[in-house]
């Protein structure tokens, strides 16, 4: 199960943060080449029945990997939008609010 971790980093440190979330996939795509190796190796040999469980094993680490991904991306571009001058990127709102009036304080038809 994926759980949500929140907790809270000094706006200067935040580049630091998303390089340390970073050696996270770093490191899972080291483990993906060392995978790679033992499939091809069991696939070399005729042993599928060996090369099954490590594809399986293969495919969770791409997820985490992705998974991984999408919370450095989606961190930074907080942090760019925040540099950029963005006024609401703590609360993640858009220029539209969620009763449905514009900004200006308008409903649309």
């Amino acid at each position: 199960m994926r759980v949500k971790i929140s907790y809270g980093a000094e706006l200067q440190e935040v580049p630091n943060e998303l390089y340390q979330l970073f050696r996270y996939v770093s490191k899972k795509v080291e483990n993906l080449k060392t995978q790679t190796e033992y499939i091809e190796d069991a696939f070399a040999e005729e042993q599928i029945d060996i090369a099954l469980p490590l594809i399986d094993k293969m495919r969770r680490t791409l997820g985490s990997i992705d998974q991984r991904l999408s919370d450095i991306e989606m961190i930074s571009e907080g942090y760019l939008n925040y540099k950029k001058g963005e006024k609401n990127v703590h609360e993640g709102r858009s220029v539209v609010d969620s009763v449905g009036s514009d900004s200006a304080g308008t409903t649309p038809k």
